[in-house]
């Protein structure tokens, strides 16, 4: 069983019905690989070989009882819409015949379990580490450990309250949230977490009034708090964690660019940066460049400022000296200085938030003085 793994298909992660026990879901990932192994839709396995497996006792009524609640369980596939298009149990068939049992799957798991297209495989299968899931001892955990490998490359999705009771089979168990959130939630994002090598979990909670509707999963990559936590403080650390809240940014966020701003900006600047831009409501198609555009905004208000204290008396060798221990400035190119003109010009305009936003993104996107003067004719 050392580094046994299954390619499960996304249709049978979210599983709408009874709860299945830790040992039950490790039972089934285990029969889908002997099924993915063997391009077979019903094949007979020895019960020694099972029992060894899934490290049981020889117990045969302890096996059937989770055979038993697999076949019962009924998947309804949905679109995006969220109207069901087709359904399937888990299991079509088991049966024991001495010391052997045989198992069917039904076809349409069969056909996803093992065909050929490489492309459906990349786009529709999810790699189960079976060797990780022994070590979870909460159910719970496993459910979201499936689901949270089923969203791994795009971003996770929002679900209420009633479609989580119904993933984890908690629907009439917690009546109250607060034991639903501590039992369910906490306890299953905990042991996540603990084992987890890639990826920390954590959920943001949204209310509809005054009541808890909607829970948001929020994935960071490890890694990257590793590198940020070596190179920043607590305090930069939870500035982009809150700025990963909003869901434009945390689409387009790069820890490479990241590093890179960390290594040409001061700090400070970069966590107002981050602070204004929380609220940014549109997509964004560069985070280096729009992140790029506001801190150099920031930096530009500075220099103002510091010229208005000066009273305009300094000269621009004494601005330079008096400003360098907040930043070193980098010499820039004609397109820079005209660039900066022009952010001066939007961050002095009478424009709502909005429609400021947008114009820096807009003029995040310039490559050249053609393009820059093209801009600067429509505003």
């Amino acid at each position: 069983m050392k580094n046994l793994v299954v390619h499960k298909p996304n249709e049978l992660i979210e599983i709408v019905g009874n709860p299945i026990t830790a040992q039950g879901l490790v039972a089934y990932n285990f029969i889908l690989h002997k099924f993915q192994t063997e391009k077979k839709d019903r094949i007979l396995i020895s019960l020694s070989e099972v029992f060894n497996a899934l490290d049981m006792s020889d117990n045969y009524e302890e096996l059937y009882g989770y055979l038993d609640s697999l076949q019962r369980i009924r998947v309804e596939s949905k679109d995006e819409k969220g109207r069901i298009w087709g359904a399937f149990n888990l299991l079509a068939e088991f049966r024991k015949f001495g010391s052997l049992i045989f198992f069917q799957i039904p076809d349409t798991i069969f056909k996803a379990l093992c065909g050929n297209d490489e492309n459906q495989k990349e786009l529709y299968y999810t790699t189960i580490k079976l060797l990780e899931q022994r070590t979870y001892r909460c159910s719970y955990t496993i459910i979201f450990y499936e689901i949270f490998k089923k969203f791994e490359k795009i971003n996770l999705p929002i679900y209420t309250i009633e479609e989580l009771k119904e993933l984890t089979g908690t629907k009439d168990k917690y009546k109250e949230y607060k034991y639903f959130k501590r039992d369910v939630l906490n306890t299953a994002l905990k042991e996540l977490n603990q084992f987890s090598n890639k990826y920390q979990y954590s959920f943001e909670e949204k209310r509809l009034g005054r009541k808890i509707n909607e829970i948001k999963f929020i994935r960071t990559d490890k890694n990257i708090i590793d590198v940020v936590e070596s190179q920043i403080s607590d305090k930069l650390l939870n500035s982009i964690e809150k700025a990963r809240k909003n869901r434009f940014i945390d689409k387009s966020y790069s820890q490479k660019s990241m590093e890179k701003l960390l290594q040409k900006y001061e700090e400070k600047d970069i966590i107002k940066a981050l602070g204004e831009l929380y609220k940014y409501n549109s997509e964004i198609k560069s985070f280096s460049k729009i992140l790029t555009s506001k801190i150099e905004d920031i930096k530009n208000s500075k220099m103002d400022k510091i010229k208005e204290n000066q009273g305009y008396t300094l000269g621009q060798e004494q601005i330079e000296t008096a400003f360098k221990s907040d930043f070193t400035e980098p010499k820039k190119s004609d397109l820079d200085i005209e660039k900066e003109k022009v952010s001066n010009l939007i961050r002095n305009s009478d424009l709502s938030t909005n429609k400021r936003m947008n114009l820096w993104s807009q003029l995040a996107e310039i490559q050249n003085l053609e393009d820059l003067e093209k801009f600067k004719n429509n505003l």
